[in-house]
């Protein structure tokens, strides 16, 4: 049985608004149905609800409502015995209701209704009334509070047993139950990282799956659209080049939305609430949001009332595309039309605009531009910070290893980025050193595995970072630009000006691509006329490449949001999908209920028999070749002799990168090299793409060839951080399964000479999910 339940506070606070969700978790503890939380996870809505494999902790929370530093502030509840919540059944529930209601206050440092006769006792412990009826109120509860530093403790927590009658047993039982607090929460922030099999239409949990359920419910009963199976139904056999010029009409007529496409064009999901389109590539994502604005504008041309429509975008590239495709569905007139309008924009542009913000301030008006050059200018300062500080480097074997490791420098100054921007700027922390480095508390996943002397170098590192571009420069960086239009939108000015200058809707295409200073602006965007942040998030999980820490849309300001999933709409072969959903599955924070079904995207995949189409392989380069990059260009040509058009080389080792392209350059090959996401690529042209992982993302080419996926290599290898290995490991598999499902017929992993696959290769070697090919030397 189990023996503690862990909550997070923020799920405290959640629940104590789903008195049917409360009551419902309870009767899954009373039922002891959490004990099959060994062996899987549930899942339903926003819950979630894991154990650990030797059944004595379970961990309940929100996943909205992470912080994203790894390190939750726990509430502890005592099972079992006879100090336990389940020793008194007939009262246990109230019991349940008032340890949440205790958690969530004091977790917030907030005082206990004094209706619930409060009292401290000189041990440190606290105690009130154990519920709030004539029976429960005869029984008392007493808890314990931890702070950061406490017995170890990285954020605060609370652990209580009850119910029971004598203030002196609960005293001294308490004290005891204090030594476990660490490490159940600890566990409970384990379990949170841990991936496991969801619980898929287990008999457990079920009053607790309809109790999440109702929104779900009332979504899909149509009031006043009538969803016709007959007349709706997905015409097979549309081929993509044939919608290439369909308008909104089209789209809506000739049956080629899926049902769940359908299902939230007409549903009107954004009246009732925030909407996360969550779907691979391919899946439709983005033309579902176009279709989505254009339907709320034309709705509002048509009730000749007003109705503006902001639609942001993470590059210029990106915005060009997308009004390109607003152009072709028939939406062009609203990019003018002052009553009925489309606003499409980057946030970084939209931010310069709404700032005052000259051209000459900023870094570069495309974000992605000025990404770029603040990851160089990262790099820069963390190898100037290396070198100045031999040792301190050398007391660190972190980075002793990210000093003479070239791989493991390109991921780590990667992450830098990612700290400067959320914990660094994003906490206020820009000219407090000491609130950063001594900080007990983690502020992010990375800072909450660092020590305090790897602190200082990643605070050093900032430091010239922020002499080169601020003082040297004088320019702003994104997240300059995201933190002062942050501070104006913020302002009382500003809450009386949005009524009439904000958005009635708000669509975010490829949401993953913003950090978490940029997600923490969409909802001041709204004007505020709904009761909800009317928005629509499309995102592919498994595109976030530095999602090392993320937090939840409900603590970025985004509350009660709603999931709509797309099914896969893998245009490559059935081997190519397999291997692909193998890699993603290895993940830890994308591993979930929606697994690939085959027999429902079969219909869009390629044929395993078409002439072009071959199981993905590896190839290693062999003794007769001058080099590594010329090998690469003799295995494209062979492609290109086999009549493959479209042929992209991925390369995931910065190691490889300009070996590569200058072996392609010199090769005669017609070459494209992709410096940012979203950028065209003419389908019917034959050619060789050359790009980094971070730049595929909307791609699709006949053949990929992936470059560096080699042991010690991709992921590099991390000795003495467990935490931090695990962490880089996860961005390879996202950068893995975002490179595979660019590929329609052929994935070829290539290794130079002497190299083996890295352990992610070697994996789905062992599953034959690939296979090794011998090259010979001509």
């Amino acid at each position: 049985m189990a023996e503690y339940l862990a909550i997070t506070q923020q799920t405290c606070s959640w629940l104590l608004a789903h008195n049917a969700v409360t009551s419902a978790l309870y009767k899954a503890i009373e039922n002891r149905e959490v004990e099959s939380l060994t062996k899987g996870e549930f899942a339903a809505g926003p819950l979630r609800l894991a154990g650990t494999t030797d059944g004595r902790f379970v961990s309940v929370w929100n996943k909205e409502y992470l912080s994203g530093t790894g390190h939750e502030a726990w509430g502890i509840i005592k099972l079992s015995g006879p100090f336990g919540l389940l020793s008194h059944l007939s009262i246990g529930q109230q019991v349940f209701e008032r340890q949440i209601y205790v958690f969530n206050q004091r977790l917030q440092s907030l005082i206990i209704d004094s209706d619930f006769i409060h009292r401290s006792w000189p041990n440190g412990c606290q105690t009130c009334l154990a519920g709030r009826g004539t029976e429960a109120r005869q029984f008392s509860i007493c808890y314990f509070e931890g702070s950061p530093g406490f017995g170890a403790l990285n954020a605060k927590a609370v652990i209580a047993i009850g119910p029971a009658h004598d203030f002196n047993v609960l005293q001294k039982e308490i004290a005891r139950e204090t030594e476990a607090m660490t490490p159940i929460a600890a566990a409970a922030d384990g379990i949170i990282d841990t991936r496991r099999r969801p619980l898929i239409e287990a008999p457990a949990f079920h009053a607790l799956r309809e109790a999440l359920s109702p929104a779900r419910q009332h979504e899909f009963q149509f009031d006043k659209v009538s969803v016709s199976a007959s007349f709706h139904h997905r015409t097979s056999g549309i081929l993509p080049h044939e919608t290439a010029f369909w308008s909104y009409d089209d789209w809506i007529t000739k049956g080629a939305l899926n049902d769940a496409q359908r299902a939230v064009l007409e549903s009107d999901v954004l009246l009732r609430h925030p909407v996360r389109v969550i779907g691979p590539a391919g899946s439709g994502k983005t033309l579902l949001m176009q279709l989505l604005a254009i339907r709320y504008l034309r709705r509002a041309e048509q009730n000749q009332s007003e109705c503006k429509f902001l639609y942001i975008v993470h590059n210029a590239a990106m915005a060009q595309t997308v009004s390109d495709r607003f152009r072709t569905l028939g939406a062009e007139d609203y990019f003018t039309n002052p009553i009925q309008n489309l606003k499409i924009t980057t946030l970084a542009e939209f931010g310069r605009q709404v700032s005052g913000l000259t051209e000459a301030m900023v870094i570069d008006k495309d974000a992605q531009q000025t990404k770029l050059f603040q990851l160089t200018q990262v790099r820069d300062s963390l190898r100037k910070v290396l070198s100045e500080n031999a040792e301190k480097v050398a007391a660190s074997p972190l980075m002793s290893q990210v000093a003479t490791n070239e791989d493991l420098f390109i991921v780590f100054a990667a992450l830098i980025v990612t700290e400067i921007s959320n914990a660094i700027k994003g906490r206020g922390l820009t000219d407090n050193e000491k609130g950063y480095v001594n900080a007990e508390t983690p502020l992010s996943r990375l800072h909450g595995v660092l020590n305090t002397t790897e602190r200082q170098i990643i605070f050093s590192c900032f430091k010239s970072y922020h002499a080169a571009v601020f003082e040297q420069f004088e320019m702003l960086d994104s997240d300059d630009i995201a933190l002062t239009l942050a501070g104006r939108l913020r302002t009382p000015l500003w809450q009386l000006k949005r009524k009439k200058e904000a958005f009635d809707f708000i669509c975010v295409d490829e949401a993953q691509l913003f950090n978490e200073n940029e997600r923490r602006i969409f909802p001041y965007l709204a004007n505020g006329h709904a009761s909800h942040t009317p928005i629509a998030l499309a995102l592919d999980d498994a595109q976030d490449l530095y999602a090392f820490s993320s937090a939840g849309l409900a603590t970025l300001g985004i509350a009660d949001v709603e999931d709509k999933n797309l099914p896969s709409n893998h245009r490559s072969t059935r081997e190519i999908v397999d291997l692909a959903f193998f890699i993603i599955q290895q993940t830890t924070d994308l591993f979930s209920t929606d697994f690939p079904d085959f027999k429902s995207i079969e219909e869009a995949m390629v044929s395993s028999t078409h002439p072009l189409a071959a199981p993905p392989f590896i190839i290693t380069c062999n003794d007769e070749q001058p080099s590594f990059g010329r090998f690469a260009v003799k295995q494209v040509q062979k492609l290109r002799a086999s009549n493959v058009r479209q042929i992209a080389v991925v390369c995931h080792a910065e190691t490889y990168w300009k070996e590569m392209l200058d072996a392609f350059t010199a090769s005669g090959l017609p070459l494209h090299v992709l410096q940012q996401r979203g950028e065209k690529v003419a389908p019917d042209q034959p050619m060789v793409v050359l790009s980094r992982p971070a730049f595929v993302g909307g791609q699709e080419f006949d053949a990929v060839f992936a470059v560096g996926l080699e042991q010690g290599i991709v992921p590099p290898r991390i000795v003495d951080n467990v935490a931090l290995a695990s962490a880089v490991e996860q961005q390879v598999l996202r950068e893995m399964y975002l490179v595979i499902t660019r590929a329609r017929y052929r994935y070829i992993a290539l290794l130079n000479k002497g190299a083996i696959p890295n352990s992610i290769l070697q994996a789905a070697l062992t599953e034959r999910k690939l296979s090794k090919s011998v090259v010979g030397a001509n």
